[in-house]
């Protein structure tokens, strides 16, 4: 007797078929939403995660309120463009008391030429420092659930998790905000501080986020005299924007030239062959550079890059030399 086999698969679970890719139905690459003028290159995309880096009072919510400004304004703002007119931007800060809230939009609204009496209908603020994680979540949602934004920015990002350190944690938080920006057809702006010593995003919810957001800004404070914001593309899915920088006069930022006869210059040379005396191995080479230069191990990094395209240094079978110890 022929025993009977039940399938107890599910035959009407065919939720899967909608993540399938159709070749018959083109999709679009996701919409510019900013454009670097100067260059030509985009720098926000509809549906992608835009990381603000750098160390505690490096400037990011002023980098912020140029990226709003930028976006607002019909003529754009600080070397940038929108790429239309009609842009609205719903901001959530998570870090500062209330009335710096409103300062940060007020600000937006001085750049801009409106008044600060009254809300501008294309840019909400909402202030969540007192709230609980999962109430600032929800308000999150419920405010672009109602405003239906194109560009949410986040100030403050680790305070939507209990510990950034958390691989489950981190591994939420990120995939959230990849649902919100496919749900909400939005591009998310969020800002995270840098480990002190390596220049590495914080934690786990800094590694999550370096691996799937579109871009990474650093920014630094730097002087050549006077005071002023660099703001560089540190990694980037898509061609990278040129460097800019801003300074910040009587609360405002503006564009700034840095003059490059005041900014101190790097010499290679002389660090490199003070350096490598005997050939060194990648991480010993960066260990050294830092300790040398007194600076942190991205910059050596940035230096190693910049000495070996130069031709200053070479990689010879694994060890680093300077080019002029290679035999001819």
């Amino acid at each position: 007797m022929s025993e009977t086999v039940i399938d107890m698969r599910s035959q009407g679970n065919k939720e899967w078929m909608s993540t399938m890719i159709d070749l018959s139905k083109p999709i679009a690459p996701p919409e510019p939403l900013l454009i670097q003028e100067e260059s030509g290159i985009p720098l926000l995309f509809r549906r992608g995660i835009h990381i603000v880096s750098g160390k505690k009072k490096a400037g990011k919510t002023f980098y912020n309120s140029v990226i709003m400004s930028s976006l607002l304004n019909p003529n754009g703002y600080c070397g940038f463009r929108p790429t239309k007119t009609t842009f609205k931007i719903l901001f959530a800060d998570t870090e500062q008391d209330k009335s710096d809230t409103q300062e940060v939009v007020k600000r937006v609204h001085r750049l801009n030429g409106w008044t600060t009496e009254e809300n501008q209908s294309r840019l909400i603020g909402i202030s969540l420092r007192e709230e609980s994680i999962e109430k600032r979540l929800q308000y999150i949602e419920d405010a672009m659930r109602d405003m239906n934004p194109d560009i949410l920015i986040i100030d403050g990002i680790v305070d939507l998790c209990i510990d950034f350190n958390s691989l489950d944690e981190s591994h939420k938080l990120t995939t959230l905000l990849m649902k919100w920006t496919v749900q909400y057809d939005v591009s998310i702006i969020t800002a995270l501080h840098i480990n002190k010593g390596n220049d590495e995003l914080r934690g786990h919810l800094g590694s999550f986020l370096g691996q799937k957001g579109d871009s990474i800004m650093r920014i630094t404070k730097e002087n050549d005299g006077m005071l002023y914001i660099s703001c560089k593309i540190t990694d980037s899915r898509h061609k990278p924007i040129d460097d800019f920088n801003f300074r910040i006069v009587e609360g405002i930022p503006e564009p700034y030239e840095v003059d490059l006869s005041k900014k101190p210059q790097v010499n290679y040379q002389d660090i490199f062959e003070n350096v490598l005396s005997t050939p060194l191995k990648y991480c010993d080479l960066a260990t050294e550079v830092a300790r040398t230069t007194n600076k942190a191990i991205s910059t050596a990094n940035r230096y190693i890059k910049t000495a070996t395209e130069l031709g200053i240094i070479k990689n010879n079978d694994g060890y680093y030399v300077c080019d002029s110890t290679l035999p001819f």
